[in-house]
């Protein structure tokens, strides 16, 4: 017998194809010049054969190969498991790789060539980082016996080399992983996506925030089209949910690209895709047998994606102007409500009140710091110089507060016409460069440069011979033929060759992705963009399994605390490649307004045009009494569900279809309720199986009252993300369902009410004593009153207003009070509807251009919370009349329902102070 540690024996298939293994077979051999005569040893007994010498391949002399502890053997992209040996066989052509195994007490070997061989040296990581595998197989180890991790997880040993998951476990600097000559874009493009593209195209982990309707989705094709676009270059793309990547799958398909994608998810998702390859087929054979398609001129896309870019840039301010415009036009009905109520005599028609918007506000803020007993010679100095900025201000009283509103009011009017003026040159513009032309032109050289490169993919054909079970043997060709795999983080390990690594992952959804299933996709790919948005709904841990495993042994790892995504963005903070997908295209601009106020920070630019006729906003009340009840297992409330069927659809949703209406709540049995109450073509379900989806109208019902138990499911139902969630499905109008008192004890649900009601100035429900802050008007002012205050900082009082300012603006800054801003120098009329609780003192006061230093505001709908004055000793225990001023202030904010706080600038624990007050505030 021949000795396969010494010798092997090669033959190759009379179709001269590949060579066969027959060392086992071999009784002896004799090579001659032209043919070699091999004895086998069959059962029947021994019998030889003649081959030509080109046939036979006689190997000998071999090396044995050292394997690491770690290291992983790999022959045609599957990880051989029981490795005990490896010898290498040098070749006349190419090297040959002999590996043994063991299963029990049986020794087995297989031998192949050098392009199915490969070693898999396991990365040897930072102990801190085996501490984090250890932990998450800790934690796995406390999941249900039959949880599908525990299996990959008894794998799940080393971490492969040049795999994603070594560099998020080391957490160093995110390096580039190549430079992109050239982006397509055959689906859409707008500034975010580009910068997306680029950014996760030249980087080894990138993050993508898709807030609701900012083309997360069409994001995720142009990374898939570029990707595949390279030859050879293959995709994952993963999620925590099959719907996810469907989504992605379908749209891959409308557009003629469903031949390129293997869904290898769940395995009966996987048993359907393998079943269904003859269409996939038929359209790769279509591309094998078409005639080559040409790409386009070298630099015509390119250039023809930086003339757009720069058109590009002109619509996303246009659209920016839009929703300034839309916002200052809302304040000022606001304005003109307050304005009608105080009956002010009318100016007469002077020079300022022609004035640009800036210059307005620039005369305001001069003269807020004049003092009052003004000589005549500075009045006339004062105006003279004046007179060139302003025009005439002779028949000015700068004291009057009756002036400073008619001022205000011109400052609005005069806004808005120069926003008009910059929307129509916006306008011109991008009509005479023919905007919509260019991108279609971009999208369709694009796609010519895609077909291009998938017929050089596919000039071959395909191989007919993939299986279920068989697809892993052949990976390699398999990923070339179908490059885009589909798959749940959980499956994706599963459904490619241990060993194999992806180029890309892209992982949808990340937010409810837990770290356990994405770090075995994570090991997988080179190269991962992680897609997004912290204001949805988060993922489920398993609490219990959390609690009893092990402590993380770092916060960015830990399983409960962290999905993929928030675990990404804190490990690598500043320096993670990271873009939020700015452009909105889904809801009416009032419905975003709501979402990107109270969630994005303002980041948003809504590309979508309001329709004044309809109501896009809409809070209704059920009667008064507490209509909630207490069940096991949740919540109901019967009278909001028959408020929804007998009086919502028919008020609010008769001119929209019945499949076009979506009915959320947070509670399932209240999803039961509700649609036994409404026609089976309206959707009902709840917040979390909603996400991802959209409707034309969403109604919500919030279930609560006012009652103990009612009060209890508070912190549920007002969660952020949920009713982030709820408001962002609805397209063209958001009906909030909810108990007669508009749940005070909430939060966020409060918000929504207050911002619903805001939007409708002239019929909207305000029992408060108290203006809404005119948010617009006070931002600007206070960029122009900086300025002038920094020259007054030789007083004491104005050096002690900028250290509170500087204060306030660092508290405001935390994420504890992010729905609050502050505004400077409040003209106290500002705030009151009108003057009928002052007394005659108090109204004259008022009336003399009495401001308050700071006032903290609502900035999602504009309640003022807490003012805040500085009282210089100068100006205050020093001052008997400014004494009486300051009482007058005190009387008139207890009136109103003002919280007021007083500093005094020789106290100390200014922090400490703001601080509670703004925390009682909050909760207020």
């Amino acid at each position: 017998m021949t000795d396969p540690r010494r010798e092997a024996v090669l033959i190759r298939r009379p179709d001269k194809s590949v060579f066969d293994d027959k060392t086992s077979e071999v009784l002896e051999y004799v090579a001659g010049a032209d043919f070699t005569y091999v004895t086998f040893q069959p059962v029947n007994g021994p019998r030889k054969y003649r081959y030509s010498a080109q046939r036979v391949l006689i190997l000998s002399n071999p090396v044995r190969q050292l394997l690491g502890n770690r290291d992983r053997v790999s022959i045609r992209s599957q990880f051989v498991q029981g490795v005990t040996e490896v010898w290498r066989f040098d070749g006349p052509d190419q090297t040959w790789w002999r590996v043994f195994t063991t299963s029990g007490e049986r020794e087995s070997y297989q031998t192949c060539g050098q392009d199915e061989f490969s070693i898999i040296q396991a990365t040897e990581l930072p102990t801190e980082a085996y501490e984090v595998l250890n932990y998450w197989q800790d934690v796995v180890n406390h999941l249900k016996k039959n949880d599908p991790l525990g299996p990959l997880y008894q794998q799940f040993k080393t971490v492969p080399q040049g795999s994603v998951l070594d560099l998020y476990l080391r957490g160093e600097a995110v390096d580039t992983s190549a430079d992109v000559d050239e982006l397509i874009f055959p689906f859409s493009s707008n500034l975010s996506q580009r910068e997306a593209l680029r950014k996760g195209l030249t980087h080894r982990i990138s993050v993508i925030d898709g807030p609701p309707g900012t083309g997360k989705t069409e994001t995720i094709l142009s990374l898939v089209a570029n990707i595949i676009h390279t030859p050879g270059k293959t995709v994952g793309i993963a999620s925590s949910n099959n719907a996810a990547v469907e989504n992605v799958r379908d749209k891959l398909a409308r557009e003629g690209l469903g031949h390129i994608v293997a869904d290898l998810g769940r395995s009966d998702v996987r048993r359907k895709f393998f079943a269904g390859r003859h269409a996939e087929n038929v359209e790769v054979q279509r591309h094998a047998g078409s005639s080559a398609v040409s790409m386009p001129a070298a630099g015509r896309i390119s250039d023809l994606d930086e003339r757009l870019e720069h058109l590009q840039v002109l619509t996303r301010e246009l659209a920016i102007r839009r929703q300034e415009v839309a916002a200052y036009k809302l304040e000022r009905r606001h304005f003109r409500h307050h304005v009608d109520s105080h009956n002010l005599p009318p100016l007469p028609a002077l020079t300022i009140l022609q004035r640009p918007s800036g210059r307005i506000l620039e005369f305001l803020a001069e003269t807020a710091s004049v003092p009052a007993d003004e000589s005549p010679f500075k009045r006339f100095f004062r105006r003279f110089k004046g007179r060139f900025r302003y025009g005439s201000t002779k028949h000015i009283d700068p004291y009057s507060t009756d002036v400073v509103l008619r001022l205000q009011a011109a400052f609005y009017d005069s806004k808005i016409a120069e926003l008009e003026q910059q929307i129509g040159q916006a306008e011109a513009q991008l009509d005479q460069n023919h905007t919509p032309g260019l991108e279609d032109e971009l999208r369709n050289l694009s796609r010519q440069a895609l077909d291009a490169s998938l017929h050089q993919r596919y000039a071959g054909g395909r191989s007919q011979g993939y299986s279920e079970n068989t697809y892993r043997r052949d990976f390699k060709n398999f990923a070339n033929d179908y490059p885009v795999i589909l798959s749940t983080c959980h499956s994706l390990r599963r459904s490619i060759p241990a060993g194999f690594l992806l180029d890309y992952l892209i992982i949808d959804e990340a937010s409810q992705v837990d770290l356990l299933v994405a770090g075995l996709a994570l090991s997988c790919a080179r190269n991962v963009i992680v897609v997004g948005d912290l204001q949805q709904l988060p993922h489920i841990p398993n609490e219990d399994a959390a609690e009893r495993a092990r402590p993380a042994p770092a916060p960015s790892y830990d399983y409960e605390r962290h999905s993929i995504l928030s675990s990404i963005i804190e490990r690598f903070d500043t320096g993670l490649p990271r873009t939020m997908l700015r452009e909105h295209y889904r809801c009416d601009p009032a419905i975003i307004d709501f979402c990107n106020k109270k969630f994005y920070g303002g980041q948003l630019v809504p590309y979508t045009i309001s329709d004044p006729a309809n109501k896009a906003l809409v809070v209704v009340r059920t009667v008064q009494g507490n209509h909630m009840r207490q069940h096991v297992g949740g919540r109901t409330n019967q009278r909001e569900a028959d408020l929804i069927a007998e009086e919502v659809l028919q008020e609010f949703c008769s001119d929209t279809r019945p499949e076009d209406i979506g009915v959320v709540t947070p509670y399932r049995l209240q999803v039961d309720k509700v649609a036994e109450a409404l026609v089976n073509t309206i959707q009902a379900d709840t917040v979390h199986k909603f996400q991802g989806r959209e409707k034309e109208v969403i109604i919500m019902s919030t279930v609560l009252d006012e009652t103990k138990n009612g009060r209890f499911g508070v912190e549920f139902v007002d969660n952020p993300q949920l009713v982030n969630v709820a408001v962002s499905r609805a397209v063209k109008r958001f009906i909030l369902v909810t108990n007669y008192d508009m749940l005070p004890a909430s939060r966020h649900l409060r918000d929504l009410v207050q911002f619903i009601q805001y939007q409708d100035p002239e019929h909207g429900v305000f029992d408060s004593a108290v203006v809404s802050v005119f948010d617009l008007l006070y931002k600007e002012y206070s960029a122009v009153l900086r300025p002038l205050a920094a020259r007054l900082q030789n007083t004491s009082k104005f050096a002690s207003e900028n250290i509170v300012w500087t204060l306030l603006l660092e508290i405001l800054a935390e994420a504890t009070y992010t729905d609050l801003a502050v505004a400077q120098q409040v003209v106290l009329r500002n705030l009151l509807p009108d003057l009928s609780r002052l007394t005659a003192q108090q109204m004259a006061y008022v009336r003399n251009r009495a401001t308050v230093d700071f006032v903290v505001y609502n900035r999602i709908t504009n309640v003022p919370v807490l003012a805040v004055e500085v009282d210089g000793f100068a100006f205050h225990e020093a001052d008997p009349l400014q004494l009486v001023r300051d009482s007058y202030k005190d009387a008139i904010c207890v009136a109103h329902g003002v919280p007021l706080l007083r500093l005094p600038t020789t106290g100390s624990g200014e922090e400490h102070v703001i601080r509670q007050r703004l925390a009682t505030a909050i909760l207020d």
